[in-house]
């Protein structure tokens, strides 16, 4: 197993490091993008929709997040927004499925999820049509490349991944302008890190609260903020 390279990152004396993270961000963007009943439905109600499609699939109430299938659906939902095609997604070492496999399962999920499909869809319309793609606070990406699948699939992930980019940079910015008592260190994509002073540990909540950014959906979206914390290294976060 490699180090924890993590750890070579320690807060300074007298003060604890801590790690935010957005919950499920990119997959609350595309049930959001597309409208999605079910998958909205499970994540207002703080359910892991991936093992919920995995209890469906398998038919096993009891399913728990830990089951290695679970991690098989998370792979396989994750690629199919994207659209992955079958022949792509069977080859992914997480997944260890023939495509025929792959095939029957994305009809299964499809057939759970139609408003996916429909997205997916109108994604790729716009995309022939406009050669752009926009995310929900208006942010433009404009293709100038030969149209072929990829870059369907590089439209239906820029989505996604552009709104939760911009999310943590309003947080960060948040956080900058509001506690000045908070020392941001790192911004990873979905991820911010940083370290405040021990003796102020109320800062945490503070953090989380300067965190919640609204995403102007019809049905505004906030994502829910975790922040991990360690007075040893980023990598002792819990």
């Amino acid at each position: 197993m490699l180090p924890n390279v993590r750890k070579l990152f320690i807060p300074d004396p007298g003060y604890t490091f801590f790690d935010i993270d957005l919950s499920s961000a990119d997959l609350r963007i595309v049930a959001w993008e597309s409208d999605c009943k079910v998958l909205k439905q499970w994540l207002k109600e703080g359910k892991d929709p991936y093992t919920e499609v995995a209890k469906e699939y398998y038919h096993e109430a009891s399913m728990s997040k830990q089951d290695p299938r679970r991690q098989r659906f998370k792979s396989l939902c994750h690629a199919t927004h994207y659209l992955g095609v079958a022949k792509n997604i069977a080859g992914n070492p997480n997944i260890g499925l023939l495509v025929i496999e792959v095939e029957r399962i994305q009809r299964w999920y499809f057939g759970m999820c139609p408003e996916i499909k429909a997205w997916q869809e109108r994604l790729i319309k716009q995309i022939t049509e406009t050669m752009t793609v926009r995310n929900a606070f208006g942010y433009r990406h404009k293709f100038l490349c030969r149209l072929t699948h990829d870059t369907f699939n590089k439209g239906a992930a820029w989505i996604p991944q552009s709104t939760v980019g911009i999310v943590i940079n309003h947080a960060m910015v948040n956080i900058d302008s509001n506690l000045p008592e908070v020392q941001l260190l790192l911004q990873v994509h979905d991820s911010l890190a940083g370290q405040y002073p021990t003796s102020m540990s109320y800062l945490r909540e503070s953090i989380i609260e300067q965190s919640r950014i609204v995403i102007p959906y019809k049905d505004p979206l906030v994502i829910p903020v975790g922040v991990k914390t360690s007075e040893k290294s980023w990598g002792d976060c819990k």
